[in-house]
């Protein structure tokens, strides 16, 4: 009876587990993204600064735009600009350096917050009324276990020209 015993409360111990794991986050994270202007009316012929700010939950991060690993996928944003507007150099935040359970590599990312900045040209020939800019960010979502398939987002803001 004790062997009979000693055997269920070692399986039952096997069963319940240590105690000590973390299971592994297996559903990609919800990545909002803003797209947002400096301000919300801006004469012709000026430029406009933009910001795409990307929120990522705790526990997760996306690859940076240059992630350090050449295996890893780059975070990047394609801007779409309507016709005769020119679009500055795009600015990406400083990675940051991290180990993962999953790599022996160090990786750049992102975490919490990214904010993505670019310049916007209004050509001076333009006509009063209202333009809309949009962004489509391209990245790879992961957790200290495991990345999730890589995913694009869109965002758009739409401004009054003066």
């Amino acid at each position: 009876m004790k062997t009979l015993i000693s055997v269920m409360v070692l399986l039952s111990a096997f069963l319940v587990g240590d105690g000590h794991r973390v299971p592994a986050q297996t559903t990609p994270p919800r990545i909002d993204t803003k797209l947002a202007l400096a301000a919300n009316k801006v004469r012709a012929g000026r430029t406009i600064t933009a910001s795409l700010i990307v929120e990522i939950p705790s526990g997760y991060h996306v690859n940076a735009h240059e992630p350090i690993s050449k295996f890893a996928l780059p975070t990047k944003i394609e801007v779409q600009v309507p016709e005769g507007y020119k679009l500055g150099p795009v600015l990406y935040p400083r990675a940051l350096e991290r180990r993962f359970d999953f790599t022996d590599e160090r990786l750049g990312v992102y975490e919490k917050r990214a904010v993505i900045k670019f310049s916007l040209k209004i050509p001076s020939n333009e006509r009063p009324g209202t333009a809309t800019l949009k962004a489509i960010l391209s990245y790879q979502s992961c957790s200290n276990q495991v990345c999730f398939p890589p995913k694009k987002q869109e965002a758009t803001v739409v401004f009054k020209v003066t």
